[in-house]
């Protein structure tokens, strides 16, 4: 019932007991003593007493029962507003990366061959390094727009799911760094927990999973010049746990909260290039899989990035 009807409905409820409450006073009020005898059989006193003291539980469990559904009502429409309203968010927010895709596109296209001309031009007249450094800009802004629409994509793209070990995902990855940083692979060490049982194959998009521990190794290489770095995967608590961990020039703890937003980059992270979108894509791909990503962190000694997937046996 809404609120105006059920306000309605208390009023029709009143009325009654004031009439009856006017006219009683009036009635004492001009001296009026007169009785109302009734006379009721005792079983059936007792009967009708019975029926009264049961049905005063029974309305109040009524009561109950009602504001129970009530609340459970009002839960459920503030949970579905809540995820109404994020679902608009991610939505909006998709088409705005699509949108400054579509804008900056032909621009850096332009500038990029306006460049390589202006180069080729200066080379044959002794050569300008500014070009150069035009042309350098605007491959990094080229490579920025490239990481933002990725992320646009992983956000709808269905997932493509299929049952891997997660021991041979991340030794493959390992042996992908060796390729681009053949240091860095010397200096990366797989631990692997199977005592007393070992994570089980999950059932996961394999790419996007391999583009999150990628992107992770690959700042652990990035980010800690020496020093080893450790990945370790273990169960716990129904959860594939992967950790990949160094001892880089770590995070300052005031920057801490917001390593997974789009293009932040820690202060001391400005020397080396990156475009502040890779965590943002570990964060999208962990919560596309029902998982999650954390970090811990301290300037100067490393860091320990975490990913956590559920085990559905």
């Amino acid at each position: 019932m809404t609120r105006g009807g059920d306000r309605a409905l208390g009023i029709l409820a009143a009325v009654p007991v004031g009439a009856c409450a006017v006219i009683a006073g009036g009635m004492l009020l001009a001296g009026d003593q007169r009785l109302l005898a009734v006379e009721l059989a005792l079983p059936a006193g007792i009967a009708i007493g019975g029926v009264v003291l049961s049905a005063i539980p029974f309305a109040v469990l009524l009561w109950r029962g009602r504001t129970a559904a009530l609340r459970r009502r009002a839960a459920a429409a503030s949970d579905a507003a809540a995820a109404g309203a994020a679902q608009h968010e991610r939505a909006t927010h998709q088409r705005f990366l699509a949108r400054l895709d579509h804008e900056l596109k032909n621009p850096i296209t332009a500038i990029r061959a306006t460049a390589a001309a202006a180069q080729g031009a200066a080379s044959a007249d002794g050569g300008d390094a500014s070009w150069r450094t035009v042309d350098a800009q605007a491959t990094k802004l080229s490579s920025l727009v490239r990481d933002l629409r990725k992320l646009a994509e992983l956000e709808t793209r269905p997932l493509e799911t299929e049952a891997v070990v997660l021991e041979d995902v991340l030794a493959e990855a390992i042996d992908a760094l060796g390729h681009q940083d053949p240091q860095a692979r010397a200096r990366t060490v797989l631990s692997v927990t199977r005592i007393p049982w070992p994570v089980p194959p999950l059932a996961v998009d394999l790419d996007l999973l391999s583009l999150a521990i990628d992107n992770v190794l690959g700042n652990a290489a990035k980010y800690s010049s020496q020093g080893p770095i450790e990945v370790r995967l273990r169960e716990q608590d129904g959860r594939a746990v992967i950790e990949v961990a160094d001892a880089g020039r770590g995070v300052p703890a005031g920057e801490l909260p917001s390593v997974f937003d789009e293009l932040a980059r820690a202060q001391n992270a400005r020397d080396v290039s990156g475009s502040g979108i890779g965590l943002t894509l570990v964060a999208t791909v962990m919560r596309r899989h029902d998982g999650d990503v954390s970090i811990r962190s301290v300037e100067g000694s490393g860091t320990v990035v975490t990913l956590r997937l559920p085990i559905r046996r």
